[in-house]
């Protein structure tokens, strides 16, 4: 379902993954689930396997072969129709950046220029693979979160029955009918970003610049001349300096003023980052992780199953932090095991 909401986003289409392969999609979650690296940088020799080389590469030709050819479709609609670039899907994006360039009082080549082109192509697939893969990552850990908190799950729920109505079927025609309804779930919003703030899907990376220090607690300087700084979220959303009580799982620390000691501080919650690089679809992403819980919380609830599987498979679960479901790098941040879990029937 995500790839199909992300494909949307992305390029105003529908992959129709759900009823048949798609050459983007399937080589995305190729990618991801069987042939992404993750373990290069300490165990340096898996980068001989010939297999995952040639994987990677056909993946990789796939995905560019159909975004091209998309962004090919959509070039020829604008040549035929130039106001048809007007929506605000990340190809209409791209044409009305490069439409504003160089040829913005001269008419447009025949085909798009080739450097422009493979660019567009690796910066969709960015926006693809982020899209699918940190909000999937998102999904999973909110539900893991109110799976231990019945307090925060039962207010949710409430919330859902007073804005949305007691029976939870109609919860997705009422938003369809009305999209707004969602600006009216500020506990469920302030449950995401508490989830979003213990496991972050994602850290962040700077360019070290000459002449700019970091200032480490104790005080010393730290030059950042030739180095690539490495934010990492999880432990900037957790310091008891900046977040009370930053271990705990507190929603309301969302729905406080800014005279309470939950408040949060102003730069310490960063999960899409901040400034020019920040997160360009973050307040979709928002909109619909709300959609998500509106549409399933009080029809399924969501339990981790990891001591069966630990038991299926013989091991003794690792914790970190305590917390079985501790953060793997697979793309986004997943939980390790890609969460095992049972999900059953809210009983009426």
């Amino acid at each position: 379902m995500h790839i199909i909401l992300v494909a949307d986003f992305t390029s105003n289409s529908s992959l129709n993954s759900q009823s048949g392969p798609n050459a983007l999609a399937d080589g995305m979650l190729s990618q991801i689930q069987w042939w992404h690296n993750a373990n290069s940088e300490v165990l340096p020799l898996s980068k001989l396997n010939p297999l995952r080389t040639f994987m990677q590469w056909k993946n990789s030709r796939q995905m560019d072969t159909y975004i091209g050819a998309e962004l090919d479709k959509r070039y020829e609609e604008y040549k035929t129709d130039p106001n048809s670039v007007s929506g605000v899907s990340v190809i209409d994006l791209v044409f009305r950046a490069y439409l504003s360039g160089p040829y913005k009082s001269s008419t447009p080549p025949q085909k798009l220029d080739k450097d422009f082109r493979a660019l567009a192509i690796r910066q969709i697939r960015l926006f693809v693979f982020a899209g699918h893969d940190s909000t999937a990552s998102s999904i999973c850990y909110t539900f893991h979160a109110l799976s231990k908190n019945a307090g925060a799950l039962a207010r949710l729920r409430a919330e859902h029955d007073q804005v949305l109505g007691t029976d939870p079927a109609a919860a997705a025609h009422k938003i369809a009918a009305n999209p707004r309804l969602v600006n009216e779930l500020p506990f469920t919003l302030a449950v995401i970003k508490e989830a979003m703030r213990m496991h972050p899907p994602a850290g962040a990376s700077r360019d070290g610049v000459p002449g700019v220090n970091l200032t480490d607690d104790a005080g010393n300087q730290c030059p950042t001349d030739d180095t690539i700084l490495w934010v990492l979220h999880n432990e900037v959303h957790t310091w008891e300096k900046y977040w009370v009580r930053g271990n705990e799982f507190l929603p309301e620390r969302w729905t406080v003023g800014e005279e309470h000691e939950l408040y949060p501080w102003p730069g310490t919650w960063r999960p899409f980052e901040m400034g020019p690089r920040n997160c360009i679809a973050q307040a979709m992403v928002l909109v619909e992780l709300r959609v998500v819980l509106a549409c399933l919380a009080r029809t399924f609830d969501v339990r981790p199953a990891y001591e069966e599987w630990d038991g299926i498979r013989g091991v003794k679960g690792v914790r970190v932090k305590g917390e079985r479901a501790y953060q793997v790098e697979q793309g986004a941040a997943h939980p390790v095991g890609g969460y095992p879990c049972r999900v059953t029937l809210v009983e009426s």
